[in-house]
Parts: structure tokens; C-alpha cells; sequence
């Protein structure tokens, strides 16, 4: 379920957005600017079991008949493997793995760090030749 999030932006940014958006609401419209612009990023919330997977229609298509249909449904949660609501959690930043202690610190945070840290040594090596 996407859940709105609303936008911060910037007053002088606003004001055009603001002109046309008066335009286009009607005339009665008591709405505050900052209820019209929302970000659509979707949250995490588990589906209900039996529910069709969204986005899967494509590759495997709707039968005639719901009963020989092969797209996806969601299962209860049990039956799922634990390593699969691991996912939906996000990866430590660089700045968080740099103020991290090496003893507490595990294999996977270890990992991460050198591979983050290689990346910015690319990132910074590439923008450094592009400019000479």
C-alpha cells in the first residue's frame, strides 16, 4: 500500500505551482498547497494471503477461468523463509559503517564498508580524471 508522504519545497519554487494549481482546482477549493503535492513512495505493509502479486501481470498472464489462473498470490507469513523479511530493511550508509566500532561491527557491515568505500575511491578517481 503507498501511503502519501508529503514534499518539502521551497517557497519561491511554490509559487508557480501555486498559480497553476489555482487554476486548475475549482474556485471553492479550500485545500492549502500542502495537501495537493505528495510524494508516492511506497511503504512497506504486508499483504492479505491469497492476494494477487501487483506488477506480475505481464509475465504470467490472467486466465479465462480464477481458478486455473497462474499469477502469483501472496502466502501467510509463516510460510515464507526468515531471510525474506530482511529485505525491506535498509543497508547502513557509509557515514554509519564509519562511526561503527571494527569489534562491533559483523562480517556483513565489514563487507559493506570496503564495498562502499571502493565505490567513492572510483567515484572520486573517475571525477578527478574527467577534470584533467
Amino acid at each position: 500500500m503507498i501511503s502519501p508522504r508529503p514534499i518539502i519545497i521551497h517557497r519561491l519554487l511554490l509559487q508557480p505551482l501555486n498559480n497553476i494549481c489555482q487554476q486548475l482546482l475549482p474556485r471553492r477549493s479550500t485545500y492549502p498547497i500542502s495537501t495537493i503535492f505528495y510524494s508516492t513512495t511506497p511503504t512497506l505493509s504486508a499483504m492479505k494471503p491469497g492476494t494477487p502479486i501487483p506488477g506480475l501481470d505481464s509475465i504470467y498472464p490472467k486466465a479465462k477461468d480464477p481458478s486455473q489462473s497462474k499469477v502469483p498470490t501472496a502466502k501467510p507469513r509463516n510460510e515464507y523463509p526468515s531471510w525474506v523479511f530482511e529485505l525491506g530493511k535498509p543497508l547502513p550508509t557509509l557515514a554509519k559503517l564509519k562511526s561503527m566500532d571494527i569489534a562491533d561491527a559483523t562480517d556483513k557491515d565489514m563487507k559493506r564498508y570496503l564495498k562502499l568505500t571502493r565505490r567513492a575511491r572510483i567515484k572520486a578517481n573517475n571525477n578527478e580524471r574527467a577534470k584533467s
